[in-house]
């Protein structure tokens, strides 16, 4: 098991993150990324994502309140999970649910 922080790779942040959840990375953007000025956070604004990805800013367009979520998912992997029935990873609960009802057939072979 790795004890290495992940860091925050939105713009040149580098801050080494405690919380990976949805909620943790957007308190994160909030105190760090967003201020009460010039770059306030409102959740209905639209943005685009800027999680460095290969040296290069994500680009998503999206709402604030969608940060978080976002990058937890695409970005982290930190909200994935795993069919317990054929071993495949979905990104988030919401496709694993999806995957159960409609197409999961058990074990692959």
């Amino acid at each position: 098991m790795t004890t290495e922080a992940i860091q925050c790779l939105w713009g040149p942040c580098g801050y080494p993150l405690e919380d990976c959840t949805p909620a943790g990375l957007a308190r994160h953007l909030k105190e760090y990324h967003f201020d009460d000025v010039i770059n306030q956070w409102d959740d209905r604004s639209r943005g685009l994502c800027q999680w460095s990805t290969n040296g290069r800013p994500c680009g998503k367009e999206m709402l604030y309140e969608g940060y978080g979520k976002h990058i937890a998912s695409v970005h982290l992997g930190s909200i994935a999970r795993i069919c317990q029935r054929c071993n495949r990873k979905f990104a988030r609960i919401d496709s694993l649910q999806r995957h159960l009802r409609q197409s999961c057939r058990g074990m692959s072979v």
